[in-house]
């Protein structure tokens, strides 16, 4: 890209910041970028879709929010960045240094690459191989199934985060806080874990062979179905489990769980407790017609699990996955899905219209509550005959979706992602998407 042409854009990227209604936001989707200087540059919001960033000075630059899906960041200096909550899905990061880079929420797990059938093309994993993460926040990051084999992660901060499936094959971890992060199934091969804190941490059917937990805190840790093969500082203690026995117990605690939920809702908070199943691994399982009202299922993977006729009205998804699921007739009214991926799920006359609140006297108070799927990702999704009125689809992807009678009627849908999707007698709000 011309350089003079690039300055333009950003000028006019940081006058639709400060006032949506001046400037336009910098749409840099697949342009050639590679080797600019960013460095404290304010990108916040920006879309950078396959954009090549190769070698480029982003040194403390503002990329919140960014739009960055299938991006390369190979051997850039993000040092001091800030990209949280941004859609990183499939970016590449190979040597890339990210000291004190701030990735918190932000979502690294592996992109679906659609046709304009909504058929699946390709399926591209995010690359931190070989990156520098020292000391960077990652609290929360939703990187399933990523590379960062041989990257040094030393005292980074990922509590909370989604790493099932990660490849940490020689990967410094030493000090890093992995406190309730998930790392199912991940492998560690000859990982240094020395002084990392793994409190609370579902390490089930990870690969540790070789790995160094000297001086880790492992209070609380889920090591069922784990291979410790020549593991230093790291026992079993008769903990081991069949991945058979281990679905089985999960099956038993989540029915537990659903019912003090259902006792909870019932009695207004009163009774029972709260369904928390934050970052979980729920895939494949059965929650049809079950009632999950005001549940926090915050970062979960629900793919291809059965929630039809399932009530979740006003319950915490965002970031949640539900690839391939089966949402049909499911209650979802004023459910915060920002940031979730419905890609190719079933949502079939599902509800997303927003909620009447009522005061302590179950009197009407004239606010209502709106379903928020902004920034969501419904590519190839099924939403024939749903109801979507008043939700805020602001950012959200619908590439190659079926919105056959779809109802968005006064729903917010700045930025919204169409291409591909079926249309037909789909109801838009006055004056169409976007």
């Amino acid at each position: 890209m011309d350089p003079q042409r690039l300055v333009f854009l950003m000028d006019d990227h940081e006058k639709w910041l400060s006032d949506k209604n001046s400037g336009s936001r910098a749409d840099l989707t697949f342009s050639d970028l590679s080797g600019f200087n960013f460095s404290s540059s304010n990108l916040r919001l920006a879309k950078m879709v396959g954009a090549n960033l190769e070698g480029c000075d982003l040194y403390n630059a503002d990329l919140q929010d960014l739009d960055g899906f299938g991006a390369s960041f190979i051997r850039a200096d993000l040092t001091d960045s800030d990209f949280s909550r941004a859609d990183l899905r499939g970016t590449k990061f190979y040597r890339a240094m990210l000291h004190g880079t701030k990735l918190v929420n932000a979502d690294l797990r592996r992109g679906v690459l659609l046709n304009n059938a909504g058929e699946t093309v390709k399926i591209i994993t995010s690359d931190l191989s070989q990156a520098e993460l020292e000391d960077a926040d990652l609290q929360n990051i939703k990187l399933t199934g990523g590379c960062l084999a041989g990257a040094s992660l030393k005292n980074a901060d990922c509590r909370g985060a989604l790493l099932g499936g990660c490849d940490f094959e020689g990967a410094n971890l030493s000090g890093v806080n992995f406190e309730r992060a998930n790392l199912r199934g991940a492998r560690l091969v000859g990982a240094d874990l020395t002084g990392a804190n793994l409190q609370g941490a579902d390490l089930s059917e990870a690969n540790l062979q070789q790995s160094n937990f000297s001086g880790a805190n492992m209070a609380g840790a889920h090591l069922a179905g784990a291979n410790l093969d020549s593991a230093i500082g790291i026992t079993l203690e008769g903990t081991e489990e069949s991945p058979e026995e281990i679905k089985s117990r999960i099956r038993i605690e989540i029915q537990a769980t659903l019912k003090a939920h259902r006792l909870w809702v019932r009695s207004n908070g009163t009774k029972g407790e709260r369904c928390s199943l934050q970052n979980a691994d729920l895939t494949d399982m059965d929650f049809s017609n079950g009632i999950l009202d005001g549940a926090n299922l915050r970062g979960a993977d629900l793919s291809r699990s059965n929630l039809a006729g399932a009530r979740l009205i006003m319950a915490d998804l965002s970031g949640t996955t539900f690839f391939k699921a089966n949402l049909e007739n499911a209650r979802l009214d004023g459910a915060n899905l920002r940031g979730a991926a419905l890609i190719m799920a079933n949502l079939t006359s599902a509800s997303f219209v927003p909620l009447t609140l009522m005061n302590d006297e179950g009197q009407p108070t004239g606010r209502a509550w709106a379903a928020n799927l902004s920034m969501a990702t419904l590519d190839g999704a099924r939403l024939i005959n749903a109801k979507c009125n008043g939700a805020n689809m602001v950012g959200a992807s619908l590439q190659g979706a079926d919105l056959y009678n779809t109802n968005f009627s006064a729903a917010r849908m700045t930025d919204v992602k169409l291409d591909g999707a079926n249309v037909d007698t789909a109801v838009f709000p006055k004056g169409g998407p976007g």
